[in-house]
């Protein structure tokens, strides 16, 4: 007979989706009053203090204790009826705002806990509190993420190139069962866990049209996602920073990356309500010739693959593998009209 995952409940309001950026790259906030302060929560459209709408998303400490517990041995939502009883709380935040969290099986009343946002099975983010030595093990039964790597079968659309060479390392030495590539005789599609499309870096320029890349990986989608959510699974991109802002002396390379970060995108919505996910790189600086004049250091294969792992391990959506990336990524944030005249006014080659 086969499996149905549960989804827990998606909806949720404007300002609660909120949650989502922070929580794509493992970071912890919460909304707070530009007039007068005030810590939000949960996420709301106006102040609590002083009924203000200039509410931000801003970085917290994730220190808290625990102010009450419940197990959940019933529950009329499938996602929530299963085995193993969902341990709930209420916690207080060093803000002074009590959040509702799932709580490991070792947390009690008056723990301190540390706490982190998670992705359930749809992509509803949750608050979940854990003793602060086992931050990285996340709620199991509830949450899609972190994804143990050792047993996997995984597939990487070219296993032959850097960036292949150095995943299928990568996945092996994190206790991968299989790395399959195109050619490996011993694939079984009906066994693969892990998709990683390796392949968008290459022949920006070479005998590959973009439509023709666009077209492998919608034949790509189509032959994998009917089977990956059996099993809860994962899609990985690798891309580059041009997907989210361009470089403008490379616009064949942007225009490439700015299709497959749309192509990205349209199936994370389609694994998401099937209760898989999907994650994304965004690298500032590789060693391909598109990034050349781009200035900084270059990241390795190596670090890029290990990455991509750290994030799989870590339950992260979006990846943002070295300095240059995640400080372009503060200034898109922050005003994305700036960083784009910034990036025109870099040297050209």
């Amino acid at each position: 007979m086969k499996r149905i995952f549960a989804i827990p409940p998606r909806l949720r309001s404007r300002a609660a989706l909120g949650m989502t950026g922070p929580a794509a790259i493992g970071r912890f906030a919460l909304q707070v009053c530009d007039d007068c302060s005030t810590v939000q929560y949960p996420p709301q459209e106006f102040c609590r203090q002083c009924l203000s709408s200039a509410l931000v998303w801003r970085e917290q400490t994730r220190q808290a204790a625990v102010l009450a517990e419940a197990s959940v041995y019933h529950s009329l939502e499938p996602a929530f009826s299963g085995p193993t009883a969902p341990h709930t709380g209420l916690v207080r935040h060093n803000s002074g705002v009590v959040l509702v969290a799932f709580l490991k099986d070792n947390c009690c009343v008056g723990n301190t806990v540390h706490l982190s946002y998670v992705f359930a099975p749809g992509g509803s983010v949750v608050v979940q509190a854990a003793p602060p030595a086992a931050d990285k093990e996340k709620v199991s039964a509830m949450t899609i993420t972190p994804r143990p790597l050792a047993g996997l079968n995984c597939y990487l659309t070219d296993s032959e190139n850097p960036l292949g060479q150095a995943c299928k390392s990568a996945l092996l030495d994190a206790g991968a069962a299989n790395v399959w590539g195109p050619s490996s005789r011993e694939a079984d599609d009906s066994k693969v866990e892990l998709v990683v499309e390796t392949n968008w870096y290459a022949d920006t320029y070479g005998g590959t049209s973009l439509g023709q890349r666009m077209e492998a990986h919608l034949e790509l989608a189509e032959r994998f996602t009917p089977i990956l959510p059996d099993r809860k699974c994962t899609w990985v991109f690798a891309l580059s920073f041009a997907a989210l802002s361009a470089y403008p002396d490379q616009p064949r390379h942007s225009a490439q990356m700015a299709a497959a970060q749309a192509l990205a995108i349209s199936l994370r919505a389609k694994l998401l309500n099937q209760g898989a996910r999907l994650v994304v790189a965004y690298p500032a600086k590789l060693d391909i010739e598109e990034h050349q004049s781009i200035e900084g250091s270059t990241l390795s294969w190596p670090s890029l693959a290990s990455a991509l792992v750290t994030a799989l391990q870590n339950g992260h959506e979006d990846v943002y593998p070295d300095p240059q990336s995640r400080l372009w990524l503060e200034r898109l944030t922050k005003d994305r009209k700036a960083l784009e005249r910034e990036m025109a006014m870099s040297p050209a080659p």
